[in-house]
């Protein structure tokens, strides 16, 4: 399995672009309100930060992934305990993406339709992705899905200039302030740090070093993509309505009215359903072949039929959209993987990698 750098920046783009436009928008207009746009540029710095510490961690051993250079560095125990903070991550965020798409369809399109249909139809494409073509078959959907996803975002951000009132986003900066903006700042910013991933799959690129590059473009370029989005929520809908929706990117695509072009909201579903497809296929191959070389496992594809009835189960748990969503965002995700999984424990592997290197060298 090998995977091109511009397959990296596809991987990481889709996964963070549709996501966060759905996702986050509403978080962020709570906190920072009309400066909801200022709160989404800090969030493009913070995942920023996040895909520079990771990239350079990763090319310490660009042989080894998180679960092997992590006892390298480490040792063994301290390395396994990181390994299974991690684990954690990967176990609980599939469920709770499947869940969050299974709501999505099922309010927006599907409503008399139970759930469990939706959520196997979407575990088995991932399965079957996953499972027959590794990394490489999910790289090569993401580079056939990813010029789609950026050129459909287009389309709605270009239909709805008509639709632009500037007063909206006035204020600036008088009614949020810079604890509005930071408080706003830290969903979308949870959601655009996946490039942490790199770190496991540096063994499977061609060119690790030059697929660095790209990785940290495919943060760059999601991050400008939700900012201008944002802009546009701000200006089309307003910051009051958008902030009381629950998918505001969503509401913004119902405004769309071009003469006999309206109401494109099957362009931001296709978004959302492309995005969640090529997350959940990362996080399976990550979850499968993490869980493999941690457990020693020599067959990483038979955990797939493992842990796709987990998942299965797991998303069953929350009882509505607001624990599948705001419970898991502010409890766990924000609080505790974006400032120790993508933050705090790369930055802590990478300074003493290169202490350990520097040692080797002498």
């Amino acid at each position: 399995m090998k995977v091109s750098g511009l397959q990296v920046f596809w991987m990481i783009a889709v996964m963070d672009l549709g996501m966060t436009l759905l996702m986050t928008m509403t978080a962020a207009l709570q906190g920072a309100k009309q400066d909801a746009w200022i709160a989404m540029i800090a969030a493009g710095l913070v995942a920023l930060l996040i895909a520079l510490i990771s990239t350079k961690l990763a090319l310490l051993y660009p042989d080894q992934t998180l679960v092997e250079f992590s006892q390298t560095i480490m040792g063994k125990w301290i390395g396994k305990v990181i390994v299974i903070v991690y684990t954690v991550q990967w176990y609980t965020i599939i469920p709770i993406v499947l869940r969050q798409f299974t709501d999505l369809i099922e309010s927006l399109l599907l409503q008399d339709t139970p759930r469990l249909p939706i959520m196997i139809i979407m575990i088995a494409l991932t399965v079957y992705v996953t499972y027959s073509g590794g990394i490489e078959g999910i790289a090569r959907c993401s580079e056939f899905l990813g010029p789609l996803i950026i050129l459909m975002v287009l389309v709605v951000l270009g239909g709805n200039l008509n639709n632009i009132q500037i007063k909206n986003v006035l204020p600036i900066y008088a009614d949020s302030g810079m604890a509005g903006i930071m408080k706003g700042s830290l969903g979308p910013a949870s959601y655009l740090g996946h490039a942490v991933e790199f770190v496991m799959l540096t063994p499977f690129l061609t060119n690790p070093r030059k697929a660095s590059k790209y990785a940290v473009w495919g943060v760059i370029v999601p991050s400008l993509f939700v900012v201008l989005s944002m802009v546009m929520v701000i200006l089309t809908v307003g910051p009051n309505v958008a902030m009381k929706a629950w998918y505001p990117f969503f509401e913004m695509t119902k405004e769309i009215s071009l003469g006999f072009v309206e109401n494109l909201d099957a362009l931001a579903v296709v978004i959302w359903i492309s995005s969640v497809f090529i997350k959940l296929s990362i996080y399976m191959f990550v979850t499968s072949y993490g869980t493999a070389q941690l457990l020693k496992v020599k067959n990483w594809r038979n955990l797939i039929w493992f842990i796709a009835p987990i998942t299965l189960a797991f998303a069953f748990m929350p009882r509505n959209v607001t624990e599948a969503t705001n419970h898991y965002l502010l409890n766990y995700w924000v609080p505790v993987v974006l400032p120790v999984n993508m933050i705090g424990l790369p930055l802590l592997l990478l300074l003493i990698g290169k202490r350990k290197k520097a040692a080797e060298k002498s």
